[in-house]
C-alpha cells in the first residue's frame, strides 16, 4: 500500500509532516487506517492469487520444482522410505567414489537408475520413483547373501577396475620412460600363470613392419 496506493503514500507523506496539532494526527491516523481497511479485501485477494501462482503444490508440480504432492495423512510412511533410500544410497554413491573419485552426482544418480533397470528390466523402471521398492533392491544387492549375484558389487568393482587401467594409461603416456619398470614391477607382484600369459602376450606382439 506505501508503495502502490497513492492516497495512502499522501497520508503518509501529511502525517510525516512537522508542527501538526493533536487533532490533526489524529485525523490523518483515522483516515489512514479507514484507507487500509478499504484496501485490505483487495491486497488480500492479490496476495492470494499471486501465492497461487508460485508457491501452492499444484503449480510447483507443473514448474518441475517439485515431482508429487504429498497428502499430510501418508507423510510419515513416505519419509521414512525416502530416508532410508537416501541413507541406503549415500552409502552405495560413497563407495563408487572410492571406486572412481572424478564422477559427478548426477552421473552416479544416473548410473544407479541403469543398475536397477538392468537387474529388474526395463518394464519395471517406473518402480525408479517407489522409494520402498528401490530400498528393498539396494538392501538386496548390497547384503550379497546366499551367493546372490551383487549388480552393485559387481558394477563397483568394474569402475574400480577402469579407473586404474585409466590412471596406469595417463601416466605412462605422460612418463613413457618408465613404461619397462612399470612392466617389471608387476611381473614381479602377479602369479606364475599370469606372467607365463603376459609373456605369451608379448611374445606375439607383432613387430613393426621393416621399410
Amino acid at each position: 500500500m506505501r508503495r502502490i496506493d497513492s492516497i495512502y503514500m499522501k497520508l503518509l507523506d501529511q502525517l510525516g509532516m512537522e508542527n501538526l496539532s493533536e487533532k490533526e494526527q489524529r485525523e490523518l491516523e483515522s483516515r489512514l487506517r479507514a484507507r487500509e481497511e478499504h484496501l485490505l479485501p483487495v491486497y488480500h485477494q492479490v496476495a492470494v492469487q499471486f501465492a497461487d501462482l508460485h508457491d501452492t503444490p499444484g503449480r510447483m508440480q507443473e514448474k518441475g520444482v517439485i515431482t508429487d504432492v504429498l497428502e499430510w495423512k501418508n507423510a510419515r510412511t513416505f519419509l521414512y522410505w525416502r530416508l532410508r533410500r537416501l541413507l541406503l544410497e549415500d552409502v552405495v554413491k560413497n563407495e563408487i567414489l572410492q571406486a572412481n573419485s572424478e564422477l559427478s552426482h548426477i552421473h552416479i544418480q544416473s548410473m544407479l537408475r541403469r543398475w536397477f533397470m538392468e537387474t529388474e528390466g526395463t518394464v519395471k523402471g517406473y518402480l525408479w520413483d517407489n522409494n520402498q521398492v528401490v530400498v528393498e533392491w539396494l538392501e538386496k544387492h548390497l547384503r550379497q547373501e546366499d551367493g546372490l549375484h551383487s549388480a552393485i558389487r559387481e558394477n563397483i568393482k568394474c569402475l574400480k577396475r577402469d579407473f586404474v587401467l585409466k590412471t596406469i594409461r595417463r601416466l605412462v603416456q605422460d612418463n613413457p620412460d618408465v613404461a619397462v619398470d612399470c612392466v617389471i614391477h608387476m611381473t614381479q607382484h602377479i602369479g606364475p600363470a599370469d606372467r607365463a600369459q603376459i609373456a605369451h602376450l608379448l611374445a606375439t606382439v607383432e613387430s613393426p613392419a621393416s621399410t
